[in-house]
């Protein structure tokens, strides 16, 4: 096997291990994707030292829909991190233990900050594919505000759809106006 072959066998095989060996869904999971894996279909360069990863915090659902977790991602530095932990958020969790919280075939169109508020910009299956009710739309929408207000440049978070401000994702909550973080909503250790 060549050199690539045998690291990505190696990392999945720790992975898989881990996975295996249980995990705490109230304490953050880190994953390091494969450096042959890169998000969003764009090119990265592997993380090769420290100096050239970042750590994003992605929220997602305990497996009873009760609350969120974060899970940490060490993905390779890129100048938009916000964009790529929404693309993460997309992807779905890779513990077992924890649940996707967007609904299927969501992409994301956009993504700008402007007076430390993210416009963050999805197509219609956000609301089409959304088959919950208020808990569904409650960690849909405190997954996007947390893990998007992680950056030092977010402080709110406004939900559009198809490139127009929506009132609500299915009716429980109110999105027209900007969102603050809510940690109320994010499992506390015991």
């Amino acid at each position: 096997m060549t050199g690539k072959i045998k690291t990505l066998v190696l990392v999945f095989a720790l992975l898989i291990a881990a996975l295996a060996a249980g995990c705490d869904a109230e304490k953050p999971v880190t994953v390091t994707p494969p450096p042959s894996a890169p998000a969003a279909g764009k090119e990265q360069t592997p993380a090769g030292t420290k100096e050239d990863s970042i750590r994003l915090t992605i929220y997602f659902a305990t497996k009873d829909a009760l609350y969120l977790v974060p899970e940490e991602h060490i993905v390779p530095k890129t100048s938009q991190p916000a964009h790529m932990a929404i693309e993460h958020l997309l992807a779905g969790p890779t513990s077992g233990e924890l649940a996707k919280v967007m609904p299927e075939g969501t992409q994301l169109r956009s993504l700008r900050v402007k007076d430390h508020i993210a416009y963050v910009d999805f197509n219609d299956k956000l609301i089409k594919n959304n088959t919950g009710g208020s808990a569904s739309e409650i960690l849909i929408v405190g997954a996007v505000v947390d893990t998007l207000t992680q950056f030092p440049d977010i402080q709110k978070v406004r939900i559009l759809v198809e490139g127009k401000a929506i009132d609500t994702i299915s009716g429980h909550l109110d999105l027209t106006e900007p969102l603050s973080r809510s940690t109320d909503i994010i499992k506390k250790k015991q």
